[in-house]
């Protein structure tokens, strides 16, 4: 039986997790005082990316007709471009800062998953984006690049 792009895309986020969990565990976990150490992201956003891929794997078997065929070609290009975007920005992210490449990651995935409303694509990356800006930085007091 035949999976949809759904199902696909659940397995590559929890793989990358998974692969990203390895690298993080290299990471100190030790916090200085009342403050965060600088493990403390990496694992957040690792939890947040496989309990998101496990939601879209469950919305995914619930579905009630899978596709009959494997997935087209273009569905694999648009996950394997995903998971290349994801590492690049990993790679960008402490050079180039938080702020900017959170932003361009943001706005390159919305155009990828084919959002074209104008609206959701200049106005949800910047308030998200400020908002975890916000948060991680004034409240948790964890410095961002």
């Amino acid at each position: 039986m035949s999976r949809n792009s759904d199902f696909w895309l659940s397995l590559v986020l929890l793989g990358f997790s998974a692969l990203v969990a390895g690298w993080t565990l290299d990471v100190p976990s030790a916090g200085t005082g009342g403050t965060l150490g600088p493990s403390f992201l990496p694992w957040l956003m690792i939890a947040g990316i496989a309990l998101f891929a496990l939601l879209l794997l469950w919305r995914s078997q619930r579905r009630a007709e899978l596709a009959a065929a494997p997935p087209g070609l273009h569905v694999v290009v648009k996950l394997v471009g995903f998971l290349l975007l994801m590492l690049v920005y990993a790679m960008v992210y402490e050079p180039v800062g938080y702020l900017i490449s959170s932003l361009v990651f943001f706005v390159v995935a919305l155009l990828v998953l084919r959002e074209r409303r104008w609206s959701q694509l200049l106005l949800v990356p910047p308030v998200v984006v400020g908002g975890v800006y916000l948060v991680f930085t004034q409240v948790m007091k964890v410095y961002l690049p």
